[in-house]
């Protein structure tokens, strides 16, 4: 997953960096509005912007990311629990409105809670078109439904979500099980997704984890 964070106090934008590019995920950052304003693009997952920022205000900037990006994932963060200026940012396009201050882990579990895999098409580097529902659990290979259980999904959208990267066990267990799970329970869930999908998406790196590659 790629996400676009844009929040000026130096040391949070910092923690917040680190904490998401643990768990896998690409962090681009920026700590002032005008610098996020000019690279605003449609590849990134999910936006999360302040709204108090130099030269360009959050408000603004999520303004001009929905006129480039419609269907772009916003959150916004802010210290203002105004209910006038909470209305407005959801009136605006966020999904998501995060008061400071905050714990890390409630961004967390927004992200794996509130964001999911848009139904649409992806194609992995060595296997045919593949269709992925979220919605439905079920994975569909030609003309084959497959349905998965709750935690092979969560695996395989982990890994869909970090396509062409490699998803490290323990981030793995953390998505599908919860932080405090530490079992070693993925190579035996890997296990069943590998029957269930006719062929063979996930590739072990090493003792490291696993990795799909899409074309």
């Amino acid at each position: 997953m790629k996400i676009f964070l844009v929040e000026d106090d130096v040391l949070l934008n910092e923690a917040i960096t680190m904490t998401f590019s643990s768990l896998g995920y690409s962090v681009t950052s920026f700590d002032d509005g005008k610098t996020a304003f000019e690279n605003i693009d449609k590849t990134y997952d999910l936006f999360i912007v302040d709204i108090n920022l130099p030269n360009v205000n959050g408000i603004e900037l999520v303004k001009e990311i929905k006129k480039i990006y419609k269907e772009a994932n916003i959150f916004i963060m802010s210290a203002d629990i105004d209910i006038q200026t909470i209305i407005k940012a959801y009136d605006i396009g966020c999904i998501d409105y995060i008061k400071k201050p905050f714990d890390i882990r409630e961004i967390i579990a927004k992200i794996k809670h509130t964001l999911k895999i848009p139904i649409g098409n992806v194609k992995f580097k060595n296997c045919e078109l593949s269709f992925y529902n979220r919605d439905k659990q079920v994975f569909v290979y030609g003309d084959e439904e497959i349905r998965l259980t709750n935690k092979e999904l969560l695996l395989l959208e982990i890994l869909i979500k970090n396509a062409n990267n490699i998803v490290s066990n323990e981030q793995i267990e953390d998505y599908v099980w919860g932080e405090s799970f530490k079992n070693g329970h993925v190579r035996q869930l890997v296990a069943k997704l590998r029957k269930k999908i006719p062929c063979n998406i996930i590739e072990n790196h090493s003792s490291n984890g696993y990795i799909v590659y899409t074309a």
